[in-house]
C-alpha cells in the first residue's frame, strides 16, 4: 500500500459543525489487513474495517462512504463512524416470508377481533402503527447520517410494543438500521415474542392469562379463617 499522507486538520476545508458527515471514495483497500485509504479533497485519510458502523458489505476500492473526521491514539487524522453512501438494504423474499410466519398468529387473532369489532378501525390501527414505526426508523437513520438529534430508542420500542412491530421489522431491513445493536435487537424480539404470546392466548380465550390471574389471586389473597 502506498504511503499515506495524513491531512492537517487545520488545513482541511471540511464543513464545520459537530456531527457533520463527509463523503469520500475508497482509493485503496487491503482486504487481508482490513484497512485502506480514502481520498477527500486531495487528502488521503486512513480507515480500518473496525471504523465501519455496520459490516454487512465488504469495502472495495471505488466505494463511496460517509464518515466523520477523528483522531487515532497517535493523534493522526482518521475516518470514524464510516458507512457506505446510500446505505439502504433491500427487502428480500425471505424477509417477507419471515414476516408472514411471524404474522400468522397475530394476523388470525386480528381477523377474529375484526369480526367482532369494526374491521376498518382494527386494520387502520395496525397499518397506521406500522407506518409510523417505519417512518420513525427512516427519520432516525436520516438524523444519524447528518449528526442530528436522534429518535429515542424507547420511542422506537414503544411504537413496536403498541403494534407497529411489522413496520419496524421491514424498516430495519430496508434501511439496515439498528440491526447490529444486540441490546436493541434483544428488546425488539422480546416485543415480538410478547405479541405472539398474546395472539395465541387470545385465540385460546385468554387461557394462560386467566390461569395466571387466578394463581396471582390465590397467592396474594389471605386464606379464609
Amino acid at each position: 500500500m502506498a504511503n499515506i499522507a495524513y491531512p492537517d486538520a487545520s488545513r482541511t476545508t471540511a464543513p464545520k459543525g459537530p456531527g457533520i458527515k463527509l463523503t469520500a471514495r475508497i482509493v485503496e483497500w487491503d482486504q487481508a489487513r482490513g484497512r485502506g485509504t480514502l481520498c477527500f479533497e486531495k487528502h488521503r485519510i486512513p480507515l480500518q474495517r473496525d471504523d465501519f458502523m455496520v459490516h454487512h458489505k465488504r469495502p472495495e476500492v471505488g466505494d463511496v462512504v460517509e464518515f466523520r473526521l477523528g483522531r487515532d491514539e497517535a493523534g493522526r487524522i482518521t475516518a470514524q463512524e464510516v458507512e457506505h453512501h446510500n446505505d439502504g438494504g433491500r427487502i428480500r423474499f425471505w424477509h417477507l416470508l419471515e414476516l408472514l410466519v411471524l404474522m400468522a398468529a397475530p394476523g388470525y387473532a386480528l381477523f377474529r377481533l375484526a369480526d367482532r369489532n369494526d374491521w376498518r378501525l382494527v386494520v387502520g390501527c395496525v397499518l397506521g402503527l406500522s407506518t409510523i414505526g417505519f417512518l420513525l426508523y427512516w427519520l432516525d437513520k436520516l438524523r444519524a447520517r447528518y449528526g442530528q438529534w436522534r429518535v429515542a430508542e424507547s420511542s422506537l420500542h414503544l411504537v413496536s410494543l403498541l403494534g407497529g412491530w411489522p413496520g419496524a421489522f421491514l424498516a430495519q431491513r430496508h434501511f439496515r438500521h439498528k440491526t447490529s445493536k444486540l441490546r436493541f435487537q434483544l428488546v425488539f424480539w422480546l416485543i415480538i415474542t410478547l405479541h405472539q404470546f398474546l395472539a395465541f392466548d387470545y385465540l385460546q380465550d385468554w387461557t394462560a392469562l386467566r390461569a395466571a390471574n387466578t394463581a396471582f389471586k390465590q397467592a396474594t389473597m389471605p386464606a379464609p379463617k
